[in-house]
């Protein structure tokens, strides 16, 4: 038997728009989010899943009540974004400006965002441990940017690196309700997609 995992980024929130971190901040869609998940659910409307999940943040609940409408939705803490401690709310422009964000990019892959946030190791372990629990079938989760790619980065031993006017250590982008699919049979993951955006362009 195998596992067909569909990963989807939430849509578009005001503080995306503004280029304000959100991490764990319970912030709404925004209405270009809205529309990005309608969008969604157009292209995925023909296809059968045998469970959905979300993060428990309401951007990411109400993407997937858009692209599921009446479907039985699974929420799952362990699917939120990376907590940024001290600088949830905070503009990437001002946190330039902030000695302890430079501290701590030296290694956000290790290092706990200060202020009681998690390191990016942490996060994709927490999102492994969730799909490593998963049955075998179709499955539909929606979370978010930063925890997606931290948990390909466990799965498939991707690199975690500064990157050059970027706050991630990620050198590839993930777009709002891109779809990136993963199988698993007999313990072995292997991705299929990755950041299909193609209903937004």
């Amino acid at each position: 038997m195998t596992l067909e995992l569909t990963l989807v980024r939430h849509g578009a929130t005001d503080w995306n728009g503004a280029g304000r971190w959100q991490g764990w901040t319970d912030t709404p869609l925004g209405v270009l989010g809205e529309e990005q998940a309608h969008r969604l659910a157009a292209r995925l409307a023909g296809h059968s899943y045998d469970a959905a999940c979300s993060s428990d943040l309401s951007r990411a609940v109400r993407t997937a009540e858009l692209v599921r409408p009446g479907a039985p939705l699974i929420l799952d803490v362990r699917l939120r974004e990376l907590n940024f401690g001290q600088f949830e709310g905070v503009t990437t422009e001002d946190v330039l400006h902030d000695p302890t964000y430079h501290d701590w990019q030296r290694d956000p892959w290790n290092l706990p965002a200060p202020g009681g946030g998690e390191s990016l190791r942490g996060v994709g372990e927490r999102l492994h441990d969730w799909a490593q629990e998963l049955p075998d079938g179709q499955v539909l989760a929606v979370s978010h940017g930063a925890a997606i790619r931290a948990l390909l980065c466990v799965l498939f031993g991707w690199p975690s690196r500064p990157v050059p006017g970027y706050v991630l250590p990620f050198a590839y982008q993930l777009a709002h309700t891109s779809v990136t699919r993963l199988s698993r049979k007999d313990g072995r993951w292997t991705l299929h997609t990755y950041n299909d955006h193609a209903h937004l362009e």
